[in-house]
């Protein structure tokens, strides 16, 4: 028969095998078991003194960082875009709740624990008074009752960050803009042009194109050489039947190239030479001639005497005919020139150029009187003589751009033109006239 024991365990220590150091090993094992070490780790951390420093970090991951450093269980309604700024903080020597409460507290917002969590909260500033001298640091006021959003849990502050992520990706403020920042864009543009013609007003006319219609006159002279001596007479008949005349014209067109300094111009111009014809000539027909005494004069030789007469003969016509030439020759032509000029100065306003160039000519119509060729150089009509079919001139200019307006300008110009080929073919006569002219255009820019 078993007897009643007095102690917890109902079998001797020395009965299961145990000592007096395993029994109190096994109870304090059985100690630790009903305090976790993580419990009393956290509440080492809770009350010890700690640095932290974060740089450029989301304000909502900083906050999060702290359950994971300190074991603070940090709840934030993750809906407000402030906890997607990235802050930067810095502090020595505080205990983890004094890092919070100076953390929130930078950023305008305080918390309240409610069991093991904290909950953050906004601070509403309190209004200054009135009656106020100096203004005073702003208040935060801590009110006791917290409306805390639901849901605030971790889980439910997780996905709702995933969400907000989503709708910045969908507030796509940039696209909405566009749509309503189309008058601007229209406005920008119509500022480049704006400034386009107050800061740069010669941008039309330093690379750009434009069309000149221009009339002209110019101060022609002959210029007439013979071939050889038997043309002389011929040449001569021509100088004296011409004077120099400041009857011929032009009109034409041309097509301006801008290029910096530089202007290319394609010309096609109707010329008018005219020039004033007048020939005397004097045709006598038939005739004899008439022996008269002008004097007389003996000799005596012996008993002999002999006289001499000293006699001179006329001849005098049957029919002499006077005829007198006056008339204005006219001579048409078409010139294609091509011409290039440089800018030589400018001033407000007004540019100046130098021109050169050369063109090809040929006649269209042609009026007047001629001198044929040999024997007798008789006068015939202009169109009877034969003209060469291209006729090359050579150009030199000086012209004046002046600004009327934004694209139009007025061309003054001064120009010599000299003929390089004969004007007549197979004429025993070369004819390579000269000429100074002026004109007045106007160009518009497009």
């Amino acid at each position: 028969m078993l007897k009643e024991q007095s102690t917890l365990f109902p079998y001797r220590y020395k009965a299961i095998g145990l000592r007096p150091v395993g029994f109190l090993i096994l109870f304090f094992v059985v100690l630790c078991a009903q305090f976790p070490p993580k419990k009393l780790n956290a509440q080492i951390l809770s009350d010890s003194l700690v640095s932290f420093q974060v740089q450029n970090k989301p304000f909502g991951e900083v906050l999060e960082n702290l359950y994971e450093t300190f074991g603070l269980k940090v709840a934030f309604n993750a809906s407000d875009p402030v906890f997607n700024k990235k802050i930067s903080f810095s502090s020595d020597k505080l205990t983890p709740i004094e890092l919070l409460s100076s953390l929130l507290d930078k950023e305008g917002y305080s918390f309240r624990k409610i069991g093991e969590q904290y909950n953050v909260y906004k601070l509403q500033k309190e209004p200054l008074s009135k009656e106020a001298a100096q203004p005073e640091p702003v208040r935060y006021t801590h009110y006791d009752t917290v409306f805390i959003q639901q849901p605030v849990l971790r889980v439910d502050t997780l996905v709702l960050m995933d969400t907000i992520r989503q709708t910045d990706t969908l507030v796509i403020r940039d696209t909405v803009r566009i749509v309503v920042d189309k008058p601007a864009e229209s406005r920008r543009a119509r500022i480049k042009e704006v400034r386009k013609d107050i800061f740069n007003q010669d941008a039309r006319r330093t690379n750009g194109t434009g069309l000149e219609l221009f009339y002209g006159r110019e101060y022609i002279w002959p210029d007439f050489e013979a071939v050889n001596e038997e043309s002389a007479p011929l040449a001569t008949l021509w100088k004296d039947a011409l004077n120099p005349s400041f009857r011929s014209q032009n009109l034409g067109v041309k097509w301006h190239k801008c290029s910096n300094k530089w202007l290319l111009t394609v010309s096609l111009t109707y010329l008018d030479f005219a020039q004033v014809f007048k020939h005397n000539r004097i045709i006598r027909k038939g005739g004899y001639y008439d022996i008269d005494t002008l004097d007389s004069y003996y000799s005596i030789s012996g008993n002999d005497t002999s006289w001499f007469h000293v006699t001179d003969s006329v001849y005098l016509p049957l029919e002499e005919s006077n005829y007198s030439y006056e008339t204005n020759n006219r001579i048409g032509m078409l010139n294609l020139g091509v011409d290039v000029a440089y800018q030589v100065a400018h001033l407000p306003g007004v540019r100046f150029f130098a021109r050169t160039g050369v063109g090809m000519s040929t006649v269209i119509y042609k009026k007047g009187f001629a001198f044929d060729q040999l024997p007798d150089y008789e006068v015939t009509e202009l169109k009877n003589l034969e003209f060469s079919p291209a006729a090359f001139n050579f150009r030199l200019a000086f012209l004046a751009k002046m600004q009327l307006s934004d694209a139009l300008d007025l061309v003054p110009e001064i120009s010599w033109r000299m003929q390089l080929n004969d004007l007549f073919k197979d004429y025993p006569v070369q004819t390579k006239p000269s000429s100074v002219g002026i004109s007045l255009g106007l160009v518009y820019y497009f």
